[in-house]
């Protein structure tokens, strides 16, 4: 959207814009630091209106579905949400995230939002003074921790077979958040871009070296350590800013390596000439009864998508008639 409407530019006045989602239509989606304001535009079966949703909340959560995901914003005054198209649904939980970060207070007036990241009931939020991390199904409620850089102990990146902790020490305590490998390159590059920067280095060893005569607290700590040992994180994926999400959920504490497809079966003698008499599936039998499963799955999966587009279909018709649209 080129030009924001009088109806939004008045609502907006003299307050800095955090990202305008152009939802389609004519419709949008312009944020606040103070206000999420949804615009619709004049339509056959409603005039032209705008929804202010304020940012000052308890709990910020999304729904979301296959065309749809409607964002809900749970404060005094009860819940208010509103619906947005799910291909632009990361932009509008970006932009509305920063807001209510800004709103209440985690995140200062003058504090630069670098990164967010959201794997499915994680969210990772990289500003250039410290990385905030909430658990839960809502995008962000009051129960999230916040390491401050200037606090910072430590930090380290321990790949796994599925996922990579991101591992923060401070205050006394080590921390290990998971990440999908898929995305931990560009997670290890904007947490190490955020942190490097504020402690004025460019590798892990010299954050350490800083961290070690910024500390009063003398600990023996591994020496070998190569200045360019940050060099080595994946970042086919890395790019500046922006948003990720990803429906991922961390494995267990231990990554497991598998014994899917191993033969357990104990080495020795054993009788080469199978037992005749015992009944088997064959080839033929084994991939008939897949393809047949597989055309089921297929049917199953058509019908439901029929579903969904009635049900999406009647619930905007309703939603538009009560709206007067």
């Amino acid at each position: 959207m080129d030009e924001l409407p009088a109806l939004v530019t008045e609502a907006v006045g003299d307050a800095a814009v955090i990202g305008t989602v152009d939802v389609g239509g004519g419709d949008a989606v312009v944020v606040t630091p103070e206000a999420t304001h949804v615009y619709r535009s004049e339509g056959l079966l409603s005039d032209e209106s705008l929804d202010s949703y304020d940012h000052d909340v308890e709990r910020f959560a999304v729904d979301a579905g296959r065309r749809k995901s409607t964002v809900r914003l749970d404060g005094i005054d009860g819940e208010r949400s509103f619906t947005v198209p799910g291909s632009v649904a990361d932009g509008v939980i970006e932009a509305v995230l920063e807001g209510v970060l800004r709103a209440t207070g985690v995140v200062a007036a003058d504090e630069t939002v670098d990164a967010t990241f959201r794997f499915s009931e994680l969210t990772l939020v990289v500003t250039d003074r410290q990385l905030l991390k909430h658990v839960g199904s809502a995008v962000w409620d009051e129960e999230f921790e916040a390491f401050h850089y200037e606090d910072l102990a430590d930090l380290d990146f321990e790949e796994g077979s599925v996922a990579t902790q991101v591992v923060v020490e401070a205050d006394g305590r080590k921390q290990r958040v998971k990440v999908p490998n898929e995305h931990a390159g560009r997670v290890r590059e904007d947490v190490q871009s955020a942190v490097f920067e504020f402690h004025g280095v460019s590798s892990l060893g010299g954050l350490r070296a800083a961290l070690e005569d910024g500390s009063d607290d003398e600990t023996d700590r591994d020496e070998g350590t190569d200045p360019n040992e940050d060099e080595g994180a994946d970042d086919s994926d890395a790019s500046e800013g922006g948003f990720v999400s990803a429906d991922w959920s961390p494995p267990a504490d231990q990554d497991v390596t598998g014994s899917r497809g191993i033969d357990t079966a104990e080495s020795g003698d054993e009788d080469e000439s199978p037992d005749d008499t015992q009944p088997k599936a064959t080839e033929v039998d084994t991939e008939e009864l897949a393809d047949e499963v597989e055309a089921l799955r297929e049917t199953v999966e058509y019908q439901t998508e029929l579903l969904e587009s009635q049900q999406e279909t009647i619930e905007q018709l309703v939603d538009e008639l009560r709206r007067g649209r």
